[in-house]
C-alpha cells in the first residue's frame, strides 16, 4: 500500500474530535498543532469505511446479536499477528479496554487490595484502581542509560506485602518499550511465586519498529487476562469496542457476571463490524500505516538529536507516542507547558497525566501527517532554543 494515501489531511474540526475540538479548554489557545490524544490523524481503512457505510444504509439500527465471525476473526488475528493461540470462548468483549480494567478490579479483587502500576504509566492505571477503593502501589520503572527497565526487585517487595494484581502496559505507554520475551519470563516468575493476577494491557502491540515483535504475555501465563482491542490499530477508539481474553474459566466467569451485571456485554454494532473488517481485510493497511509512523520517528528522533539536544529521550521501541525528556530546562514544569503553547503553539500531553514521574516530561504523537508533525517540531525547536 502507498505510504501517499496517509499523507492526505482531513479536517477533522466541528467532528466532535477530542483531539482537535478541545484545544481551546485544554490548552486555552484553539489554533495549536494538537500532538497529543492518541488517536492517529490518519485515514481509517477503505474496507472498514466500506463495511461501516454498507452497513448504515440499512435504516434499522436496533439491538444486536453477537456475530459468530467477530470472536473467529479475532483468533486468526492474533494467531496470524502474534503467534498467539486463542479459544474464541476465552474472549469477552467490552466498551474499552480502560472499562475492562474496571471489571477485572470489581471481578477478581476486593476493597483495600493492593493493585501495582509501573509508573510513569497511562493515567488511568492509576485514577481506575483509586475510583474502585482499592489501595495503589506504584512500582517506578529505572531509567538506564540503555533505556527504561521494570524493577523486578521493587515488584518482589511489593508482592510479598500482599499486592493481589499488576496492571502490566505493554508494549508501554508512554515511555515506548517493547518488552522482551526474557522480561516478560522473569516477570512472570515472580507473579506466580506470590500469586499475583496479571492484567496486560496490549492495546498498542501492532506498533513496534525495527523488527522487533510484541510478544503477548498470555504465551507465558494463562492464569493472566490480556486486553485488546482494534480500536487502537485501526484508530476507532470513538466506536468503542475492546476484548478480554481470559483463558482460566474462573476468572471468565467471574468477568462475565461483572460485565452482565453492569449491562456491557452485547456488541456495539458498528464497533463489532468496524473490528471484525479490520482483522479480516486490515493487514496491508496497517503494515503501511506502522511503516509511515516509523518513518515519522526517525524523522523526530533525528530532529530532536540535531536541533533541539536539550530535549532528551530513549530510542522509541513501540507504540506512536514519543517521551520527551524536559528536565535539563531550567524551567519549571508548568512553565514549560505554556512556554510550548505560547511560543512553540504545540498541544503536546502533560506528563503529569502519567504521575509524578512525568514530571517536566511531554508525550508526542507521531501518527499525523508528516508535514504537520514537522510544523510541530519546529515549533518546539522555537520554544526551547528561544531561551
Amino acid at each position: 500500500m502507498d505510504w501517499k494515501y496517509f499523507d492526505f489531511v482531513p479536517d477533522r474540526t466541528g467532528t466532535d474530535c477530542e483531539k482537535w475540538d478541545a484545544r481551546e479548554s485544554v490548552f486555552h489557545k484553539a489554533d495549536v498543532i494538537p500532538l497529543w490524544v492518541a488517536d492517529m490523524d490518519l485515514p481509517c481503512a477503505e474496507e472498514i469505511v466500506q463495511a461501516m457505510t454498507d452497513r448504515a444504509r440499512h435504516p434499522i439500527y436496533g439491538y444486536t446479536e453477537e456475530n459468530p465471525r467477530d470472536k473467529l476473526a479475532e483468533v486468526d488475528w492474533l494467531y496470524r499477528r502474534f503467534h498467539l493461540h486463542v479459544e474464541p470462548e476465552w474472549i469477552l468483549f467490552s466498551p474499552s479496554v480502560v472499562d475492562s480494567m474496571l471489571f477485572c478490579l470489581r471481578a477478581l479483587t476486593q476493597p483495600e487490595d493492593l493493585i501495582v502500576i509501573q509508573t510513569p504509566v497511562y493515567g488511568p492505571f492509576r485514577e481506575t484502581v483509586l475510583r474502585t477503593g482499592r489501595k495503589l502501589a506504584e512500582n517506578p520503572l529505572l531509567e538506564t542509560p540503555q533505556g527504561w527497565k521494570m524493577d523486578l526487585q521493587g515488584l518482589e517487595q511489593i508482592f510479598r506485602a500482599g499486592a493481589k494484581m499488576l496492571f502490566l502496559c505493554s508494549p508501554h505507554n508512554p515511555v515506548g518499550r517493547v518488552w522482551t520475551r526474557e522480561e516478560l519470563s522473569a516477570l512472570n516468575d515472580l507473579t506466580e511465586r506470590y500469586g499475583v493476577t496479571v492484567v496486560s494491557d496490549e492495546i498498542h502491540a501492532s506498533f513496534t519498529f525495527d523488527g522487533r515483535k510484541n510478544f503477548p504475555f498470555l504465551r507465558l501465563s494463562q492464569r493472566a487476562i490480556m486486553l485488546t482491542s482494534a480500536t487502537k490499530a485501526f484508530n476507532l477508539a470513538g466506536l468503542r469496542h475492546s476484548s478480554m481474553l481470559v483463558p482460566d474459566a474462573r476468572l471468565r466467569e467471574k468477568l462475565l457476571c461483572e460485565t452482565h451485571s453492569v449491562n456491557a456485554d452485547r456488541p456495539n454494532l458498528f464497533g463489532a463490524l468496524a473490528q471484525r473488517t479490520a482483522y479480516d481485510k486490515g493487514d496491508a493497511w496497517l503494515d503501511a500505516c506502522v511503516g509511515y509512523i516509523q518513518h515519522n520517528r526517525d524523522i523526530a528522533e533525528k530532529f530532536f538529536s540535531e536541533r533541539v539536544p536539550r530535549i532528551q529521550f530513549h530510542p522509541l521501541e513501540g507504540t506512536y507516542l514519543m517521551w520527551l525528556d524536559l528536565r535539563g530546562i531550567p524551567l519549571s514544569h508548568e512553565a514549560l507547558f505554556r512556554r510550548l503553547v505560547e511560543v512553540g503553539n504545540v498541544g503536546l500531553n502533560d506528563g503529569l497525566f502519567f504521575g509524578e514521574a512525568g514530571r517536566k516530561h511531554f508525550r508526542l504523537n507521531l501518527a499525523i501527517q508528516t508535514e504537520i508533525l514537522l510544523r510541530g517540531l519546529e515549533g518546539i525547536e522555537r520554544a526551547i532554543n528561544t531561551l
